[in-house]
């Protein structure tokens, strides 16, 4: 017996020192990965701060939401999702990809180029503030909502403004330097919480989500001169840059036109539907069913866009496969969190919000399940720009906005609200069969992994829906 504990424990004084070196050469390995400027170690910092600074952001917003919700009506949410929806409409009409041109031009570290970037992006800004301010009045009488005249005409002005940031944001993408990015946004979105809430315990209206985003904005254009210092913020047009900006930025301008009937556009078909209390609960549902969905799609802006134009230019024999991998992590990131979402929707809704929010704990099921089919084709999009076929990706998002426009239109005829949001689940498998067309021609498409990810949540979502009320905690 003694013989044989001493045996056991020479075993174990022999194991623990390999353990510890084991423990050493993996942290090393990983310290080693975060270093250098490889695009590996680039896109690992880059997804860090990614992830960093948008769960701190959403933190933040949760919780500023929990403290306003408590202090504003329901109708003062909706009133604000279909101002920002209007304004966020005109900033996408009248993109002309000026930040992706800087990330995907060969030129996009030159003065010039930068400079003229610069100018026609404050040029852009000012458009967008003078336009808000000629279609406010009429916009405040289509939807019979007479605060909504001076709301415009004040966001507006934060459009302006946000013409005015450093050129530096998008040199910044460009190099995947997005540590400062992470610290400007949280700052901004600090002091705009900071700003709506002591507007709203002085004054509860609508007038308390205004002031704070416009505070918000005016932050962090401040802020960019100050950190993210460049030396072509200065007024500069060079006409071979413009054109080529111009000639890349014509798709964006398309896709992004599609994105937003196709997204953000559906609040004003909505808005238009029901009444600007029930918008209000969708907006909540929406806000929280999306945050994962963000999250990807901040990973696939920052991050993701710029290592696939990399590795498309220098290998693109690895793009398959790399792709592969991405949306397989994706997969392991956002699954554990969007089942959260689906499952104890109602939950989640009961607990954090008093009796006037209750009817958003279904509208969170709903709108958690699609944003969960969605998240898991965000990276088609960021790989079909990055490869080149930007024509290929318009038609995509075209043909996405007619799908989910129509879809929604037609469930609401048939179920209300509540088919209004399952129409917007439909319209994915509708929309799917084009993005397979644009992807098999480089050899990118993955029909196992979509087909069990949209079943999968599909399922989940179903049974969620069908159950979930006799499992309820209320």
């Amino acid at each position: 017996m003694s013989e044989l504990g001493g045996e056991s424990s020479h075993q174990v004084e022999s194991v623990a020192p390999q353990s510890g070196i084991i423990a050493r050469v993996k942290t090393h390995r990983l310290v080693q990965g975060v270093q250098g400027d490889g695009l590996r170690a680039k896109a690992m910092r880059g997804s860090g701060w990614t992830v960093a600074g948008f769960g701190a952001s959403q933190v933040i917003r949760l919780g500023s939401n929990l403290v306003l919700t408590r202090m504003l009506f329901p109708e003062a949410f909706g009133l604000m999702a279909l101002a920002l929806v209007f304004l966020q409409g005109l900033q996408m009409l009248s993109d002309i990809g000026v930040g992706p041109s800087v990330v995907q031009n060969k030129r996009g570290d030159e003065v010039d180029f930068l400079a003229t970037a610069w100018t026609m992006q404050i040029l852009r800004g000012l458009f967008l503030f003078a336009i808000t301010c000629i279609l406010a009045y009429p916009v405040s009488r289509i939807y019979e909502e007479p605060q909504l005249f001076p709301i415009l005409l004040f966001i507006g002005f934060s459009a302006a403004i946000q013409g005015f940031q450093s050129i530096g944001f998008a040199t910044a993408k460009r190099n995947m330097a997005l540590g400062r990015l992470a610290i400007i946004e949280l700052v901004g979105q600090c002091v705009g919480v900071a700003a709506m809430i002591t507007w709203a315990s002085v004054n509860p209206s609508v007038w308390a989500l205004v002031v704070g985003g416009v505070a918000a904005s005016s932050t962090r254009a401040a802020m960019g001169f100050w950190i993210l210092r460049s030396d072509a913020n200065f007024i500069r047009f060079d006409r071979v840059s413009a054109g080529e900006i111009f000639r890349f930025g014509r798709w964006i301008f398309l896709a992004t036109t599609f994105t937003y009937f196709g997204g953000q556009g559906l609040r004003l078909v909505q808005g238009y539907v029901v009444t600007i209390d029930v918008l209000g609960l969708i907006s909540i549902a929406v806000m929280l069913g999306m945050v994962v969905d963000q999250l990807i799609g901040r990973i696939g802006n920052l991050v993701l866009f710029p290592a696939f134009a990399k590795i498309h230019n220098d290998r693109p024999e690895e793009l398959a496969g790399t792709l592969r991998e991405v949306r397989t992590k994706l997969f392991l990131l956002s699954c554990p969190l969007f089942m959260i979402l689906i499952v104890l929707g109602r939950d989640l809704i009961y607990y954090m919000y008093d009796d006037r929010y209750l009817e958003a704990g279904l509208f969170l099921v709903i709108s958690a399940t699609g944003s969960a089919i969605v998240s898991q084709r965000t990276p088609f999009g960021m790989v079909l720009i990055a490869s080149g076929d930007v024509f290929g990706h318009a038609m995509v998002k075209g043909i996405t906005a007619f799908a989910r426009v129509s879809a929604v239109i037609i469930g609401f005829s048939i179920n209300g609200v509540i088919g209004m949001l399952v129409g917007d689940i439909v319209a994915q498998g509708v929309i799917y069969p084009f993005e397979v067309w644009r992807l098999r021609r480089q050899g990118l498409w993955m029909p196992v992994f979509d087909i069990a990810v949209f079943a999968g949540y599909l399922a989940v979502g179903s049974f969620s829906y069908f159950v979930g009320p006799f499992l309820y905690t209320p």
